[in-house]
């Protein structure tokens, strides 16, 4: 998982004014990913390159348009970048 500060430098933020907001938007994007995964983040050890960048793109998407995200186009980015690690059901 990407720390704050990881999420904050991937971002551009300086400052602790979006803190929680930003840290709100990782949980979301966490949230995220483990349904386009269709399983637990936590259950993976050690957490692929991939996982964590797609929660920083995801995170860094709703941030960057928190007015007018497109969800749909988010997940299917997510799928796309998940793809190979994704499980074919629930």
């Amino acid at each position: 998982m990407p720390t704050l500060q990881e999420l904050k430098d991937y971002l551009g933020v300086d400052g602790e004014f979006n803190d929680s907001l930003i840290h709100s938007l990782s949980e979301s994007a966490r949230e995220l990913v483990e349904g386009v995964l269709r399983y637990k983040i936590a259950k993976i050890n050690p957490v692929p390159a991939s996982v964590k960048n797609a929660i920083m793109f995801a995170c860094a998407y709703m941030f960057s348009s928190r007015e007018q995200a497109d969800m749909k186009v988010l997940e299917q980015m997510l799928r796309s970048m998940l793809s190979s690690l994704r499980k074919e059901a629930f």
